[in-house]
């Protein structure tokens, strides 16, 4: 009877299939291939080798960034026999005393305490019974709510790693060298311009450096990385489906021409469909926990000028009555240039932060302002507001209101733009207006950049003021 239970489990074991060889496949030297959206995720490409002992085989790839995506995760051979992917999984439970505790939990450990009277080491037996707000443990039947000591695990508990893994089952040639790459999505991983203006109100030029802040938060470094940034809108999903890597696209003969002009000289650039890509020529470290600034354009001696902007935003006051409720406001300052050949750009600028420095009277730099920006495309002109004008104070009042009938309402408009400073100057007045309007009466002629805005140019003399009225006739 016992050598037939024998003979049974020997069965039983032998029809039991091997567990599957587990591979560590580390990074090739030479850098990964990094492209950092502007959006919080980035693709890496890596250069892995490895060889199967047999199959089907577990390949472990360590080193990944802990916010990888690992539905993105791509590999592709590209030396030696196809490898078939059967399942995968992402470890990203990483060894710390925190982890080793909870995934003790119901567990034996072993807990050393030193004797301060004899320098001694006495060694105990523990069972871990919660880490929930501390760690309880029994010690000898008595309950500790302390680690007495240090402790000690008799082993590494299953699932935890020295550093976030994606597992990989595989088929494939046993014993043959492949040479594959491994590509994956991941956040942590963005970039944002940051530009600096250095502006000249005499001369109305400005010089301009673009600076590329790439921030690294995945957890993991990359050395050596060949770095590519792509400025753009890129659509996001909350599912995303594995990536294909970007294949190199030709850029039209003007558009190579023009961005040669501005881009560092270690910066190319290209459009990417709907995006545009600049490429660091040179290897570049991101490492966990930095930011790190690279130049990605420069321009000198272009073109600006400066307006100053009252704008109104509220359409709504032609349809009611405000008699006695002035409005106080200044007016804003903007600089205004043009991104084209003619003022020495010309290439796509990325949305970032442009902050502005211009001369006090000794000639030192000094901080004007900063304003954000969109992606600018060639050709398109671009606005910095540096805020409002500290001498340039405005008083828009209401004189008279008439609700004409049911549907029509008549309002009479007074503002008045003053001047503290030594010099005229000029002021754009933009008014919103309703659906359906007309002026019937003004102090000045006014211009219709848009359907729904209505502008004036003012003219203000030095220590003085200018008024402007208009009178609006607005339709229910």
């Amino acid at each position: 009877m016992r050598q037939l239970l024998l003979s049974t489990i020997a069965l039983t074991f032998a029809a039991l299939p091997a567990l599957a060889a587990e591979v560590s496949v580390s990074a090739a030297t030479g850098g990964a291939d990094v492209t950092v959206y502007n959006s919080d995720i980035a693709m890496v490409r890596e250069r892995r080798s490895f060889r199967l002992p047999s199959s089907p085989a577990q390949l472990a790839f360590a080193g990944v960034s802990r916010s990888m995506q690992p539905e993105t995760a791509l590999l592709e051979v590209t030396k030696g026999d196809p490898i078939k992917v059967t399942e995968q999984a992402f470890s990203f439970g990483v060894i710390s005393p925190q982890s080793l505790l909870q995934q003790s939990v119901g567990q034996e450990v072993t807990v050393i305490s030193t004797n301060t009277a004899t320098g001694k080491d006495l060694a105990q037996r523990a069972r871990v019974l919660s880490v929930e707000q501390g760690v309880v443990l029994d010690i000898g039947g008595k309950i500790h709510t302390s680690v007495p000591g240090r402790i000690v695990y008799d082993s590494l508990p299953a699932g935890l790693r020295a550093t976030p893994t994606l597992v990989m089952s595989v088929t494939g040639p046993a014993n043959k060298d492949t040479d594959a790459e491994f590509s994956y999505l991941t956040s942590g991983l963005t970039w944002r311009a940051d530009y600096v203006m250095q502006y000249d109100p005499d001369a109305s030029r400005m010089d301009l450096a673009a600076w590329a802040t790439i921030t690294n938060t995945t957890g993991v470094d990359f050395k050596d990385a060949k770095v590519k940034l792509v400025a753009g809108d890129v659509n996001r999903v909350a599912r995303p489906e594995p990536p294909t890597p970007p294949r190199p696209m030709m850029m039209r003969d003007q558009e190579m021409a023009m961005s040669a002009k501005t881009m560092a000289d270690d910066v190319g650039t290209q459009t990417l469909d709907a995006n545009h890509m600049y490429t660091i020529a040179r290897p570049v470290t991101l490492a966990d926990k930095e930011s790190r600034q690279l130049a990605l354009l420069t321009g000198q001696g272009i073109a600006v000028r400066r307006e100053l902007i009252v704008r109104n935003e509220q359409p709504y006051i032609y349809h009611s009555a405000m008699q006695g409720q002035p409005q106080e406001t200044r007016a804003e300052a903007e600089l205004i240039f043009k991104n084209d050949a003619a003022a020495k750009l010309g290439t796509a600028l990325p949305a970032g932060t442009v902050r502005v420095y211009g001369p006090d009277d000794q000639g030192a730099p000094q901080f004007l302002g900063e304003a954000n920006i969109d992606h600018v495309a060639s050709g398109s002109e671009v606005r910095v507001k540096l805020g409002r004008e500290f001498d340039v104070p405005v008083t828009r009042e209401q004189t008279n209101f008439v609700h004409a009938s049911d549907t029509i309402n008549i309002s009479v408009w007074k503002i008045t733009v003053r001047n503290a400073k030594a010099k005229p100057i000029k002021v754009r007045v933009i008014e919103p207006m309703p659906d359906t309007w007309e002026i019937t009466k003004e102090s000045s002629p006014h211009k219709n950049p848009t359907s729904g805005t209505v502008e004036w140019l003012v003219d203000v003399p030095a220590k003085g003021q200018t008024v402007l009225e208009y009178n609006v006739k607005s339709h229910l």
